[in-house]
């Protein structure tokens, strides 16, 4: 936490974080687990944050300050007005990720997630769009969709889960979360929320992809 404080986009993300529990009235459990392949997880229905064990390993304290980062973007976007499964919201997290080793002076070590994801926004947006729908897939994208195809996977989601939900925990906690979404992208008021978001990420996204591919091409 105090290497990412260092940075410009390491203090913002704590600042917004912090201004959202503070309105919610909560606080934000972390539990320090061994996650496998992942470096973190936000789960916003528990509403709790999930931290791999092995980043708290000495020499580990850029990876921890960067899942940090990326994972209390998550808590602020989870109040947005957007779907839960959004694909902007992962490229957002990893933008913010990558903006705070920028500030670092730091690159993403070789066959490392993040090191793809440098490498993918160095060569174009798109690249980097199809990373993290490889990585996250049955996310749902604006960028790429209408809001019709939004919802036919969204009921096709709903259905699976609530088939599902009897014998599972995770699904049963997702039939809620799913029917919310699905009742937010029918109203004027949420699909203009979710489209201002996503044309604000992919905004984002395209600045950040021209100065990474500026940096590759100087060195």
């Amino acid at each position: 936490a105090a290497l990412a404080r260092t940075t410009r986009a390491g203090r913002r993300a704590f600042a917004e974080a912090e201004r959202v529990l503070a309105e919610q009235g909560r606080t934000l459990p972390v539990l320090v687990q061994a996650l496998g392949s992942n470096y973190g997880e936000y789960d916003y229905i528990a509403k709790n944050m999930r931290l791999h064990k092995a980043l708290f390993e000495k020499g580990r304290e850029a990876d921890l300050a960067g899942t940090l980062v990326h994972e209390l973007t998550h808590v602020v976007q989870h109040t947005q007005g957007v779907p839960s499964n959004a694909l902007e919201m992962e490229i957002e997290a990893h933008l913010q990720d990558l903006d705070m080793l920028l500030e670092l002076g730091l690159k993403p070590p070789p066959h490392t997630f993040a090191r793809q994801a440098l490498d993918a926004l160095a060569e174009s947006p798109k690249k980097f769009i199809a990373l993290l729908q490889a990585a996250v897939p049955g996310t749902v994208f604006l960028g790429d969709s209408s809001f019709e195809d939004i919802d036919d996977q969204l009921e096709d989601d709903l259905a699976e889960h609530t088939r599902r939900a009897a014998h599972s925990k995770a699904s049963a906690g997702l039939v809620p979360a799913i029917e919310r979404d699905i009742d937010l992208l029918r109203t004027p008021e949420g699909r203009a929320s979710y489209r201002a978001f996503s044309k604000r990420v992919l905004s984002l996204l395209r600045r950040r992809a021209k100065s990474a591919s500026k940096s590759v091409s100087g060195l």
